[in-house]
């Protein structure tokens, strides 16, 4: 199991060459903090999406290369989230990175903790779940990875789009996670914390497990107007706001 005293998380930058204040800003923060701790968790939807590793651009290949030298004195850890599950190890190991199962247990501070990107246990969303489960099947996938990268761009575009709209019709865009679906994890994994994001609402939220025990649940948030991180620095976490300008 991977232990730190110390580290920093984030999640959902959603990062793409059309948010150059994001991008920007990202930069800065692995200059001015990440480069301080010697473990850096990316918690899944790093990119805005992602169609394969063969189909990095110069940005991406530009954001590896800035991994790659943060590498030299932080270990990273990358997890694929909703947007860019087609991630894999070639791109992470040109970043200098590990990728990480989702969930994956970790030790930080001296306490155990459970880290995922969160969109597994959004399970009120049927209609995404059972999508989830068809787009990550092996034989999907690797199908997807198979097709011209130019039609895979396009496919990207489109759902991203059709998101975009859903999003701006719907008062609410954002589906919760499920209060019983996050204690059963918990509870099957024997761990009393986790870490997410995916939700874009960030937050410190306990949970009681059916011991009796309580449970901490991090959320992170995504960075558009601020971004957001959670620091461990041989003490409890701390979840962080910062204005992005």
């Amino acid at each position: 199991m991977l232990s730190f005293d110390r580290a920093i998380l984030i999640s959902d930058l959603h990062l793409c060459d059309t948010r150059p204040a994001i991008n920007r800003a990202f930069f800065e923060f692995l200059d001015h903090s990440a480069s301080h701790y010697p473990a850096l968790f990316i918690l899944g939807d790093f990119f805005e999406y992602w169609v394969g590793d063969d189909a990095a651009s110069a940005f991406h290949l530009d954001v590896a290369d800035r991994l790659k030298r943060l590498s030299r004195d932080c270990s990273i850890f990358l997890m694929v989230g909703n947007r860019d599950f087609a991630l894999g190890h070639d791109f992470a190991g040109r970043c200098g990175a590990t990728l990480l199962d989702d969930p994956s247990r970790v030790r930080l501070a001296g306490r155990d903790w459970l880290l995922s990107h969160g969109d597994a246990l959004c399970t009120d969303d049927v209609g995404y779940q059972r999508f989830r489960r068809v787009i990550r099947h092996p034989l999907v996938l690797g199908t997807l990875r198979r097709l011209p990268k130019g039609l895979r761009i396009r496919l990207a575009e489109r759902l991203r789009a059709s998101s975009q709209n859903r999003h701006r019709a719907d008062a609410n865009p954002y589906v919760d996670v499920n209060d019983t679906a996050v204690v059963r994890l918990l509870e099957t994994q024997g761990v009393r914390g986790l870490i997410h994001g995916h939700t874009h609402m960030a937050d410190w939220h306990e949970h009681w497990l059916d011991d009796g025990s309580k449970a901490d649940r991090l959320v992170l948030g995504d960075w558009h107007d601020h971004g957001w991180c959670i620091r461990f620095d041989d003490a409890e976490p701390v979840l962080e706001r910062f204005r992005i300008d």
